[in-house]
């Protein structure tokens, strides 16, 4: 049977099972269709500069809560990290992504406040990915890539003219969904960063005190301080996406880009990475993309819910899962299709 027909005593459900088969395609399309590139610090051609946005882009903060106190409590339960909604650390404005003609983002919106934590939600193959790896642009590695709009960090356009990628990628990092260390030291892993930062090769006892402070940040340091000459391909799994955090914290990243980061791990080791996002938050802004809703309550301030390349809700977590505005939201949220 053809994927898009329906037996004839389904026909009251052919538009459902006609969405769901559409966004039933496995999440790896969109980095097949970028390339999959991990190497983040490979420069690339930068894109034209679109047309400034106006101050009526920007969607006003909530009425409920304009200033929102950092002691705030969000939907799950942790403080809400947030000071101010109003204070976007990335404001991505009318964002088109198309790979060899086929758009994939259809000018997208969203805000991600500073200090937060913003969840992308939506089913395999909505664009979320794409997204993310836009934000810091991994996308445009791909020779088939297009990108029009704008991704702006601290109200500067990171597609401008002259933007240093080098610098880009260490003010918005990212980890993503395979843990993927560096074969090398656990301690080389995390220096590694520092040492490129650095303008003469700094010696391993002047490392050490950032390099303890980052992994106790990413709390791996009990687990590794007596052996940080061990291969970090020997780490479990939950370990090694740690160190990948950590490896990522060393540049002192303003934002973290994280692609489904715990759907390789364990319940345990989850848990562990859920704990250190919530704990990361406040210092810095992090947007994760995660198929897991629990995940998202659970740990996001914002949330954000994608669908065919468009953002179709967006906002305080707590209202898009638990009273959205959108159908299609209500619909998803409730585990209709996803």
């Amino acid at each position: 049977m053809d994927p898009m027909e329906t037996p004839s005593n389904d026909r009251a459900d052919e538009r459902a099972v006609r969405q769901e088969w559409r966004h039933s395609m496995d999440r790896t399309a969109d980095l097949k269709a970028a390339g999959d590139p991990t190497d983040p610090t490979v420069p690339a051609v930068a894109a034209e500069p679109p047309a400034p946005t106006t101050a009526a882009d920007v969607p006003a903060a909530p009425a409920a809560a304009p200033e929102a106190p950092a002691a705030a409590t969000s939907s799950s339960g942790h403080p809400a990290h947030v000071a101010d909604p109003r204070d976007l650390v990335l404001a991505i404005r009318g964002l088109r992504v198309s790979f060899s003609g086929n758009e994939i983002l259809h000018g997208v919106d969203i805000d991600a406040p500073r200090g937060g934590v913003v969840a992308l939600v939506g089913p395999s193959g909505c664009g979320k990915t794409t997204l993310l790896r836009s934000v810091n642009r991994l996308t445009e590695l791909a020779p088939t890539a297009s990108i029009t709009g704008e991704v702006q960090l601290d109200g500067s356009n990171i597609y401008d003219r002259g933007t240093d990628l080098n610098l880009l990628r260490r003010r918005v990092g990212m980890v993503f969904q395979q843990p993927n260390p560096f074969p090398m030291t656990i301690f080389d892993n995390v220096a590694f960063a520092m040492r490129e930062q650095a303008k003469t090769r700094p010696s391993r006892s002047s490392l050490m005190p950032a390099v303890q402070d980052v992994l106790q940040r990413a709390g791996l340091w009990d687990e590794v301080k007596d052996n940080l000459d061990r291969n970090a391909l020997s780490l479990s799994g939950g370990q090694q996406q740690r160190l990948c955090i950590a490896r990522t914290l060393a540049a002192n990243p303003e934002v973290i880009l994280m692609d489904e980061p715990c759907s390789a791990l364990d319940p345990r080791s989850t848990a562990r990475i859920e704990e250190l996002i919530v704990q990361l938050a406040g210092s810095l802004t992090i947007v994760i993309v995660t198929h897991n809703l629990a995940q998202a309550k659970r740990i996001g301030d914002y949330a954000a819910y994608l669908l065919n390349g468009d953002v179709i809700e967006q906002g305080l977590a707590q209202q898009v899962f638990e009273d959205p505005t959108e159908q299609s939201t209500r619909d998803f949220v409730s585990g209709m299709f996803g």
